[in-house]
């Protein structure tokens, strides 16, 4: 039972009024109704827990021992322990406070407190965790959009001996944007300009898609042309169809995997600093008792976790914790599934619609705890049907196992079988990985073309090893060994280090056993220098010849502007040179590149932006790779707009602009720069939050007040100005105003004739204001003018 301050100070002072509380108690009807019971008394009190304030609650006394109330465990956060059996009186339950671990009391009934002390693990277990996806706001309504996404070539190529070359092509996006969806369609077209008659015109349809998120079930739609999705096991299928399926990237920040449980006790309410491989990651606030830290994105891979608890005495304890964490399972409880249906698409690129075997898929994966993760993969269609399972599964020594199967089933009698196994570790200093894939000749799957042999075997290994000081080395080997083919081995080492002002130096070697195989090593020297510019050498040397060159290059900045490259160098045909230059806009990204040598010489041009229309009007960006905002600034043309305080686009004429590189799913600040508005234009902010659906459009307006300002005097009926804090508005606006000293007051976004209203003391006035002629940015003198009706 718990008690309101009035009430526990009443009950205070009548029980120091009496003999003692027992005897206030025993003068109440229940009390003395209750021979049987002359041990058993309520008494008030204002209760610590743990030297942290519990509030006032009223407890049991019962034999010598103290019992509290269900809701006063709950709120204390105290753990109702197994085995204990409440006590009922006056039909609620009390549990002994002794049966929790540590406990302490020191009564003082002078003053009617009660402070009370547990051991840490006799709390409830907190969490410092991130926010939910059901948490984080939902997107704000999409604007109806089509665009065009172009990225022009024209290149010239002239060789010794040979005829000049001219070639025109062009890579295109056409899409539709809405609250259903986007709608997209993508194209290459080459030797549009028709110059060589050996190289005819081509267009060719890549994909053409449509894709719906329901974001509050976390699933996306699509059809059109895509991918399937698999486990472990077989490889993804290009097909057009209808797909469906769980999508963890619309929560930005959801994190699937399983999330290392790293936590500790806290004596008293404490202050946790987390320290990820001895870097700070993390401070956070926990009450008194065991709590955990989880769902922490940044904790991937193994590693060492540090927990530094500091109470409110300034004590200190220390935590040491190992974990691991991996992309490739889900965490306990979560699952994900995928269903697909269509004809399996081939030739993209070199043919627009060649679609053959209809088939259906489907794919399950289920984190069965937080070191299993199971999953399961079909594909059936007439002619074949194929089926997968596989396992993930945390092993000793924070090493992550894959083990899978599959098995197929062709119409033509034949059947096979694959097999999966691999094996991957991963520190802030040492990663290995091993691979190994046995198919057998019989096996098929839709991502072969009919008829096509898998590989007998595929085997990889890696490992490397990473010290800030002493550089970081990697070795790697990849065999294939092919039906009725020759095998092909590959083995690499390379070698990197950072030392000087950045410089970074990497040296490599590759064997390659096979069919045109040979060895290459390569050594290259990267120098960063002052504004973006980067110097770079490289020398290779391969079986029977040698290439080496030099090239500084700018890279555009953030903001557009100038870029440019240059090099030099020498390769087998003998010495060669190139050199471009860019320029990034807000509207379009141009580029030019020449390079010659003895034997050849090339010119190429490109040109890189988008077309929206939108909201009635047409405008050119940058390239949409992303969501994008029209922001209105109505009636003020060329103020700069931007992401994170980045001007990245201008208004027009009409105060409109196309402001490309939103994030879907993710909150965007989008800006206006105030200083480029004039004085006399109001604004109630600078500053709006947006979070957009993926690849589409919104609308985001700042209203703006315009008009002239003018110091206005007023007087009342009798000649005195009127009274300071008076309110005044001007009739069919929002804003409002208030009179100064000696009858002044401020108004801004005045027209040439204006009706003001002065409120005062609920009554209120009206007069005329008409301003002098001026400029829009000149503050006019108005008055004495008179406001009737009004008495002080």
């Amino acid at each position: 039972m718990r008690l309101g301050r009035p009430t526990l100070r009443s009950l205070t002072v009548l029980l120091l009024a009496l003999a003692g509380p027992g005897a206030a108690l025993a003068q109440t009807p229940e009390a003395s109704a209750s021979p049987a019971r002359p041990r058993e008394r309520l008494i008030p009190f204002e209760v610590t827990i743990n030297a942290t304030p519990g509030g006032s609650w009223v407890l049991l006394e019962r034999e010598g021992n103290l019992y509290a109330p269900t809701e006063a465990i709950d709120e204390w956060r105290l753990t109702r322990r197994g085995g204990v059996t409440p006590y009922v009186y006056r039909g609620k339950q009390w549990f002994p406070l002794s049966a929790l671990p540590g406990f302490e009391v020191k009564m003082n009934l002078a003053t009617q407190s009660l402070d009370l002390s547990f051991s840490p693990t006799a709390f409830i277990q907190s969490r410092v965790t991130e926010p939910t996806p059901a948490e984080r706001a939902k997107t704000v309504p999409a604007e109806p959009a089509l665009f065009l996404n172009f990225d022009t070539n024209l290149s010239y190529n002239k060789s010794n001996g040979t005829r000049a070359q001219q070639d025109l092509g062009v890579l295109g996006e056409v899409g539709w944007s809405s609250n259903w969806g986007v709608l997209t369609t993508s194209f290459v077209g080459r030797h549009l300009d028709g110059s060589d008659p050996a190289q005819p015109r081509s267009f060719h349809r890549l994909e053409t898609v449509f894709t719906h998120n329901f974001v509050s079930s976390g699933l996306t739609l699509r059809a059109g042309d895509s991918s399937t999705r698999t486990g472990i096991v077989l490889r993804p299928t290009y097909f057009g169809g209808v797909e469906i399926g769980r999508n963890f990237g619309l929560a930005p920040g959801f994190i699937s995997r399983p999330v290392p449980v790293i936590g500790g006790t806290a004596a008293a309410p404490s202050t946790v600093e987390l320290y990820v491989n001895d870097a700070l990651r993390q401070t956070s606030r926990v009450p008194v008792g065991p709590f955990v830290i989880d769902n922490y994105p940044l904790l991937t891979g193994s590693g060492q976790a540090r927990i530094v608890v500091r109470d409110v005495l300034g004590r200190e304890s220390v935590v040491v914790q190992s974990f691991f964490s991996t992309n490739s399972m889900l965490e306990e409880g979560l699952s994900d599934w995928h269903l697909s249906a269509g004809a399996v698409r081939r030739d993209i690129g070199s043919e627009s619609d060649r679609y053959d075997e209809k088939f259906a898929g489907a794919l399950w994966r289920y984190g069965f705890s937080k070191q299993l993760t199971l999953d399961a993969n079909a594909q059936l269609g007439r002619d074949r049907q194929v089926a997968a399972a596989g396992v993930v599964a945390g092993l000793p020594l924070q090493m992550v196992g894959l083990l899978g199967v599959a098995g197929s089933r062709h119409q033509a009698g034949s059947a096979g079988q694959r097999w999966v196994l691999g094996l991957e570790h991963s520190s802030l200093r040492h990663g290995v990985s091993l691979n190994y894939t046995a198919s057998s000749r019989g096996f098929t799957e839709f991502a072969l073309e009919p008829g096509a042999l898998p590989n007998a075997k595929e085997m990889s290994a890696s490992y490397s090893y990473g010290d800030a000081r002493f550089g970081s080395v990697g070795l790697g080997f990849a065999r294939i060994v092919p039906y009725d083919k020759e095998p092909f081995t590959t083995y690499s080492v390379n070698y990197s280090i950072q030392f000087a002002n950045k410089w970074s130096l990497n040296v490599s070697a590759t064997h390659v056993k096979g069919t045109g195989g040979g060895t290459s090593v390569s050594t290259s020297l990267a120098i960063p220098l002052d504004d973006r510019v980067t110097a770079l050498g490289v020398a290779t040397a391969r079986t029977g010849s040698f290439e080496g060159f030099a090239t500084a290059s700018k890279a555009v900045g953030p903001e557009g502007g100038f870029g440019w490259r240059v090099l030099g160098g020498t390769r087998s045909s003998g010495a060669y040179a190139e050199g471009g230059v860019s320029h990034e806009g807000s509207r379009l990204r141009t580029s030019a590149e020449a390079s010659v040598s003895k034997d050849f010489q090339a010119l190429r041009l490109g040109a890189e932006g988008s077309l929206v229309f939108m909201g009635g009007s047409l405008f050119a960006t940058r390239r949409l790779q992303s969501s994008f905002a029209l922001v209105e600034i109505p009636g003020y043309p060329n103020v700069g707009v931007g992401l994170h305080g980045r001007v990245q686009a201008r208004t027009d004429s009409e105060g409109k602009a196309l402001l490309p590189g939103l994030m879907p799913f993710t909150p965007n600040s989008i800006q206006i720069d105030p200083k480029e508005l004039p004085i006399s234009a109001e604004i109630d902010n600078i500053e709006q939050v947006v979070i957009p659906p993926e690849r589409s459009g919104v609308r985001v307006t700042f209203p703006v007040r315009s008009g002239r300002g003018a110091l206005i005097k007023i007087v009342f009926d009798d000649g005195e100005p009127a009274p300071a804090g008076a309110e005044i508005e001007i009739v069919g606006d929002k804003a409002e105003f208030f009179v100064a000293r000696r009858g002044e007051a401020f108004v801004t976004g005045l027209q040439e004739r204006n009706e003001l209203r002065l409120k005062w003391k609920g009554a209120s006035c009206s007069f005329a204001v008409q301003l002098p002629k001026g400029e829009v940015d000149e503050i006019a003198r108005v008055g004495p003018l008179t406001c009737p009706g009004i008495k002080r």
